[in-house]
């Protein structure tokens, strides 16, 4: 593969960069993305013959970004990580505007996937279910995400318009880094492009029902209009709760687990906002008894 493109427009120093490259012309910014996705069709289909992968959730920003695939003209191929707790209006969206899109399931709802190997529920530093879920699939092919720069300061400072996978090294492309939310409502205005009715409904982003990185005031919101989903992520509590509750991790210690007396102590403690809030909380890690990287 050539030398991986650091930035769209070869500035050296990163934030001035990154502030010339999103102050630039949505007009710029599509012939810059179609220009990307066109460089890389080559390199793509030498890894896949589909093409590029292209990771698709049904969300604003997929949904731009699959059209502007659709406007270069090159082979792809969208894919949906069936997260299996995902709204139920945006699952709609995508089965009846994409159709085209290939599906992965998973054996099991998330939520219950908290007992394989002392998983536990998951939390800020401990995204075990992002890795499970949501990242799966395209081992080895050219990728494509959606990820914007703007929307944190942990993508601002790690992604690149193509950058390599951290563990497989198979190249990743981010046509839309250097866009703006303004930008992506308004390429979908301008090209009368369906999209989730959750929107306008005041959702900014649309993801996991429950997920703890929305704080306890999503999680509310959540559960208060998907009332099922709740009683799925309780089901994972105590199952949790019963396979572990009272066993020792492998190093022979306790869990703390044990400082909760009944499983909806546990679960008032998830849905606090203290599993978001992460080592400010003094919280995360004890649940699996380990370190960093989650050693149970």
């Amino acid at each position: 593969m050539n030398e991986v493109i650091h930035d769209l427009y070869g500035a050296e120093d990163q934030e001035a960069m990154y502030q010339y490259a999103i102050s630039r012309p949505l007009e710029e910014k599509v012939q810059q993305a179609i220009m990307l996705i066109q460089t890389y069709e080559g390199q793509a289909l030498q890894l896949s013959p589909e093409g590029y992968y292209v990771c698709f959730s049904g969300g604003k920003d997929s949904i731009v970004m699959e059209r502007l695939f659709r406007m270069s003209g090159v082979k792809y191929q969208s894919h949906y990580n069936n997260v299996t707790i995902d709204p139920p209006e945006l699952v709609q969206f995508l089965k009846k505007n994409y159709p085209q899109t290939v599906w992965h399931s998973q054996s099991k709802p998330l939520p219950l996937a908290m007992v394989d190997g002392a998983n536990g529920p998951p939390t800020r530093l401990q995204r075990w279910c992002c890795e499970s879920y949501k990242e799966q699939g395209g081992i080895g092919v050219f990728k494509a995400i959606g990820v914007r720069a703007e929307e944190s300061p942990r993508r601002k400072g790690m992604w690149q318009s193509v950058t390599m996978h951290r563990t497989n090294h198979a190249p990743i492309l981010s046509p839309i880094l250097y866009w703006t939310e303004t930008d992506v409502w308004q390429f979908i205005r301008e090209n009368n492009m369906p999209y989730c009715s959750l929107y306008d409904e005041g959702f900014k982003r649309l993801g996991c029902v429950g997920c703890p990185m929305a704080g306890p005031t999503g999680q509310a919101r959540d559960f208060a209009r998907w009332p099922k989903y709740e009683a799925l992520w309780k089901r994972g509590f105590q199952a949790y709760w019963d396979k572990y509750k009272g066993t020792l991790t492998k190093a022979g210690k306790d869990r703390a687990l044990e400082k909760f007396l009944t499983v909806d102590d546990l679960w008032q403690w998830w849905i606090s906002g203290k599993a978001y809030e992460g080592e400010k909380a003094g919280c995360q890690l004890w649940l699996w008894g380990g370190n960093e990287h989650g050693e149970k």
